[in-house]
C-alpha cells in the first residue's frame, strides 16, 4: 500500500510542476522550485521527465523549460466538449421549453456516450433524472446508436470491436454484428435513431439526432418521452423536426467557433 500512495504522489508532483511551469514559462528548475517549495535536485528530475515524455522543451543556451505544444493537446477535445456543452445549453433550454419533454446532449466517451447538458431539472414531465456527467450505452441507447451511424467507418469498427468484448447487457446486441451494422445503416439513412425502454407503468421512449459539425459527429441530441403520453407517430412528427433544427443550430455554432479561432 505504502508503494502505491507514493506513485500516486509522485503523479500529483509531476502535474504541480507541469502547472507552475505552464504559469511561469521560461523558466529554471530553481524558480519552478521555490514557487512549489521543493528542493531544486528534485524539480530538476521532474522536468527533465517532462522534457523526455514530450510535454516540456528545453533552452539548450539558458536551460530553461516551457510548456511543450503536447500539453496543449490534452486540453483540446476537453474544450471542445466543454464548449459543445455551452453551445447547446440555451439552444436545448429553448426547445425544451417549448416541448416540455427533457433534452439532452451527449458525447463519445471511451466506449460509451457522456451526457454533457440536459434540462431535466427543468421537465415538470420527466421520469427519470439524468445529471450531466452521467455515462450511457452506445448500443443500448438512442444517443449512442445515432452515434455510432454517423461516425467514421474505422472508428465505429474499432468502437464494435471493443464492445465486442463488453460484459454489459445493455450491449448484448453486439453478439450479432451484422445485425448491428444493418440497424445502423438504417439509422444513418433515416437521420435519427429511438429505443424504448420499460419503467414502471408506461415505456420510456427517445430520440435522438446527430449533431454535426465541420464533417464529423460532434454529439448526440435526444429527447425523451412516455409511450403512454405521445404515440411514436405523433412525437417523431412533434419532436424530430425541432430537434433535427437545433442540432443544426448547435453544429453551425461549433463551426462558426473552430473558424474564429483560426482567424
Amino acid at each position: 500500500m505504502a508503494g502505491s500512495v507514493s506513485t500516486i504522489r509522485t503523479a500529483v508532483r509531476v502535474l504541480q510542476v507541469l502547472a507552475a511551469l505552464n504559469a511561469e514559462h521560461p523558466a529554471g528548475a530553481a524558480l519552478v522550485a521555490r514557487r512549489l517549495q521543493m528542493s531544486r535536485a528534485t524539480t530538476y528530475r521532474f522536468l527533465e521527465t517532462l522534457v523526455d515524455a514530450g510535454y516540456a522543451t528545453k533552452d539548450p543556451v539558458s536551460g530553461h523549460y516551457s510548456p511543450s505544444q503536447l500539453v496543449r493537446s490534452l486540453s483540446c477535445g476537453f474544450e471542445d466538449e466543454q464548449w459543445l456543452a455551452q453551445a447547446a445549453k440555451p439552444v436545448i433550454q429553448a426547445v425544451g421549453r417549448e416541448l416540455i419533454w427533457p433534452l439532452a446532449i451527449a458525447t463519445l466517451s471511451g466506449p460509451g456516450m457522456l451526457l454533457r447538458e440536459s434540462t431535466d431539472m427543468q421537465s415538470p414531465l420527466v421520469v427519470n433524472r439524468f445529471a450531466p456527467g452521467r455515462r450511457i450505452s452506445l448500443l443500448g441507447t438512442a444517443s449512442g446508436r445515432v452515434y455510432l451511424a454517423y461516425c467514421g467507418d474505422e472508428q465505429r469498427e474499432t468502437l464494435l470491436d471493443i464492445l465486442s468484448t463488453s460484459t454489459d447487457p445493455e450491449d448484448a446486441a453486439i453478439a450479432d454484428r451484422a445485425a448491428v451494422r444493418r440497424d445502423l445503416a438504417a439509422i444513418r439513412e433515416a437521420g435519427y435513431a429511438t429505443s424504448r425502454r420499460a419503467q414502471r407503468v408506461t415505456h420510456q421512449c427517445a430520440i435522438a439526432v446527430p449533431v454535426l459539425g465541420n464533417g464529423r459527429v460532434l454529439a448526440s441530441l435526444s429527447i425523451r418521452y412516455a409511450d403512454t403520453a405521445v404515440r411514436r407517430s405523433v412525437a417523431l412528427q412533434r419532436f424530430l423536426p425541432k430537434l433535427q433544427k437545433a442540432a443544426g443550430e448547435i453544429g453551425r455554432a461549433f463551426e462558426a467557433s473552430v473558424s474564429g479561432d483560426a482567424r
